[in-house]
């Protein structure tokens, strides 16, 4: 989950449109060349996609933001290309957003190229694509790929917590085990709360903007997974390197400056994880160690300490077209004496051990056409919590309604859903889909 360190407005959106321009021209040329030096292996073209109005209002009043949350009309179109040898798929969002600046601006979010080799061994996915791995519902460990937390606790579809990256994906199969390796040659961060649209909590002590890794091949990330069926249980091993997603450490701005900045501090992951079938249900189990790799001591209070991270959920239909879930997630800080000892003097300390329990429960009603979702978040240790309620209506084949609502609880500015306690919000959603 997204901590309560946050970005400015102008974090790294320089790097985005760099990153979203090579993107573009990237993925349109390996399009043409698939499509046209290769024309028998893409011989299907498919295209359709969506025309969506989205509105959210704040429930608090004498927000700085004001009451509207989400004002915006958004297009999606997807075109696809299938052949023997593999597909090239294209998405385009087109966005008018009224609270954000009132302007149409034009999203890559998917732009990749996939093809097969030796006899469907290896299998290489290269341009713009959104990723995810790991058990955890709306909770993740090993899953560092960048996350969209401003559209996730703003209203929009859950499609878009998922933000996209740049990258070269490899499978290779049949082997003891399937291998994924993904290349990203620039870091990509999440995307956090500005103060434009949500409420944004800045440390004490923090003057300056956040600072990103430099858009070379040195910064970039690397991630891998390793996995297999043992019995009737799906496993699998992860590895990261990189950097933590959101600007958790604090430094000095600049040379020569006594501003202090928030930035990514390097990180290494090293990870399991196993879902299978029990009692009547499906249970999930993920961990995680996170090497906090310029404080490995645990004696820098300006550097998050390495932690121990898991995940335990369990899911089974109670009902009949009603499901339930529950999970536990918990991050234990290692050396945590030196943590404290190196704390300046009046400091609060955070937690050894930082919980969090969540509750779905999802029911499909009047010919499975309507559903009703239900997700909550509570940490104890914490003391605040999250609750999402959406009712969504398939009225036809092609046209979906959405009401939903975001409620934040918490006594403190600096837990993660406690700095939102101002952002609760009501939104509705109408999707056309062609």
């Amino acid at each position: 989950m997204m901590r309560t360190q946050q970005t400015n407005a102008a974090v790294g959106r320089r790097g985005e449109e760099r990153s979203a321009l090579f993107a573009a021209g990237a993925v349109a040329g390996l399009l043409a060349l698939g499509l046209v030096l290769s024309r028998p292996a893409f011989a299907d073209v498919e295209i359709d996609g969506f025309v969506e109005a989205d509105y959210g209002v704040a429930t608090v009043e004498e927000r700085p933001q004001g009451d509207i949350m989400l004002s915006e009309t958004r297009g999606q179109v997807r075109l696809s290309s299938y052949g023997e040898r593999g597909d090239a798929f294209l998405r385009l969002d087109v966005l008018h957003d009224r609270v954000a600046n009132d302007e149409t601006e034009i999203e890559l979010r998917e732009g990749y190229l996939r093809f097969t080799l030796f006899d469907d061994n290896l299998e290489a996915k290269v341009g713009r694509q959104p990723l995810t791995w790991g058990t955890g519902d709306l909770l993740f460990v090993n899953d560092l790929f960048p996350k969209d937390w401003v559209s996730f606790f703003a209203g929009r579809d859950d499609q878009y917590l998922k933000a996209p990256v740049d990258a070269l994906r490899l499978g290779l199969f049949n082997l003891p085990f399937t291998v994924d390796l993904v290349l990203m040659p620039e870091f990509t961060p999440d995307r956090t709360p500005t103060g434009e649209r949500l409420t944004l909590a800045v440390p004490e002590g923090i003057t300056a903007g956040v600072e990103t890794p430099s858009g070379t091949i040195e910064d970039g990330e690397v991630a891998l997974r390793l996995s297999r069926y043992v019995g009737g249980a799906s496993v699998a091993l992860y590895g990261y390197y990189g950097y933590f997603p959101t600007p958790q450490g604090v430094r000095d701005a600049a040379a020569k400056t006594t501003a202090l900045g928030l930035y990514h501090p390097e990180l290494s992951v090293y990870g399991a994880s196993a879902r299978g079938a029990a009692l009547s249900g499906v249970y999930s189990l993920e961990a995680g160690y996170y090497d906090s790799r310029e404080d490995r001591a645990g004696d820098d209070p300006q550097v998050p300490n390495s932690s121990l991270r898991h995940i335990a959920g369990f899911e089974r239909q109670v009902a009949e077209d009603l499901t339930a879930s529950v999970q536990h997630y918990g991050e234990w800080m290692q050396d945590f004496g030196a943590y404290e000892d190196a704390l300046p003097e009046g400091a609060a300390a955070a937690d050894e051990y930082r919980q969090l329990v969540t509750l779905r429960l999802e029911k499909l009603v009047h010919y499975q056409t309507v559903r009703l979702s239900l997700f909550g978040f509570w940490s104890p240790t914490d003391e605040d919590g999250h609750g999402r309620a959406l009712v969504s209506y398939d009225v036809s084949d092609e046209v979906k309604i959405s009401v939903g609502a975001n409620v934040f609880t918490g006594d403190s500015r600096a837990t993660t859903f406690g700095m939102l306690d101002d952002d609760d919000n009501v939104f509705t959603r109408v999707r056309y889909s062609f």
